[in-house]
């Protein structure tokens, strides 16, 4: 791992030899995949920026994955503006950027005076974000072409049960096996939701958190929808139950309150049409999903998510386990809140 003045070298290099000098250069949000700065150039006509290391450890096929996302930012671009940032082309006119090294970037625009947040407060904020991302689905049902998947298996929970089948054997040697086995047994336990939401009948977002939103800096509503990587064809419940996972819950506990709101901005938006159910179930389906991917990658070596110090996968996982707990023990309380 590179330490973060390697990091920051690494971001001014591409700059120069892809786009243009930066007067400042500083780490931007909490992601666990690509590395983000924003960019202040030496010219100030050209405005900031927001510059990203594409994880070519995630996305294999960074030209791939581009080709994709021009696509659906002129798509979407055509259909409601400036709900998707532009990205801002290097000096050759590219969507991207090969440095010598052979690292891969990419640079968007900066959308100024919106904020992120990190985890919602008030059920506007929480029904705004299901219309946003209700909205993308919309807008992406006349799509043309093929939208392959940029990672094989994504929000596929079968996939990922085989993929920790495969390396459960290494748990034993853990230095929190213990640990480790009891939250297998609650693998297995739950195992049977990997029968549910299989059908890929509609484009997604794939990656529905509310820190990949943009809200204005004085109303609590969505201006513009972030990271388009994981655009795919799936089910309407990996995106609702990712966002009601990301929205509803806090360390505080799970609000009922925004998980309906999440439902009827999401539900009329996106025109799905599904049971309270439904509903309920996909936030468990999607937050199992996530428990066993962190749980892989830590037995795996913590080679998909980046990581700050030893064992925050399985700490990730602990989280996503809690929270997992948290969703089953509301079940009626959130199937009220929508009869």
């Amino acid at each position: 791992m590179l330490s973060t003045q390697d990091d920051e070298r690494a971001a001014r290099a591409a700059m120069a030899e892809g786009w243009w000098p930066a007067a400042r250069i500083a780490p931007l949000g909490e992601g666990h995949i690509h590395a983000t700065w924003l960019v202040d150039p030496v010219d100030t006509t050209r405005g900031r920026a927001v510059l990203q290391r594409i994880s070519t450890a995630v996305f294999a096929d960074p030209a791939g994955l581009m080709d994709k996302i021009e696509r659906v930012v002129a798509h979407v671009e055509a259909r409601a503006p400036g709900w998707v940032p532009a990205l801002r082309p290097t000096r050759s006119g590219a969507s991207w950027h090969r440095t010598t090294d052979r690292s891969c970037w990419r640079l968007w625009r900066y959308v100024p005076g919106a904020r992120t947040l990190q985890a919602l407060t008030t059920p506007a904020q929480a029904e705004s974000a299901g219309r946003a991302f209700g909205s993308l689905q919309r807008w992406l049902r006349d799509f043309a072409g093929e939208v392959p998947d940029a990672i094989p298996g994504f929000l596929q929970l079968e996939h990922y049960l085989a993929r920790l089948d495969g390396v459960r054997d290494r748990a034993a040697r853990d230095r929190d096996s213990a640990e480790i086995a009891t939250l297998l047994d609650a693998v297995d336990q739950r195992g049977g939701i990997a029968r549910t939401f299989v059908a890929r009948d509609r484009l997604i977002h794939g990656d529905c958190k509310v820190n990949n939103l943009l809200f204005h800096p004085d109303r609590d509503e969505v201006v513009c929808i972030l990271d388009l990587d994981t655009v795919m064809r799936g089910h309407w419940a990996w995106d609702a139950g990712d966002l009601i996972r990301s929205a509803a819950a806090d360390p505080s506990g799970l609000s009922v309150e925004r998980f309906a709101a999440v439902v009827r901005g999401l539900g009329a938006e996106g025109g799905i049409d599904a049971a309270p159910e439904d509903w309920v179930l996909a936030p468990r389906y999607v937050t199992l999903m996530l428990a066993v991917r962190f749980l892989t990658d830590h037995l795996e070596g913590d080679r998909y998510f980046r990581v700050q110090h030893a064992g925050q996968n399985l700490e990730r996982a602990r989280a996503q386990f809690r929270l997992l707990d948290a969703f089953e023990r509301h079940e009626r309380l959130m199937l009220a809140a929508l009869r």
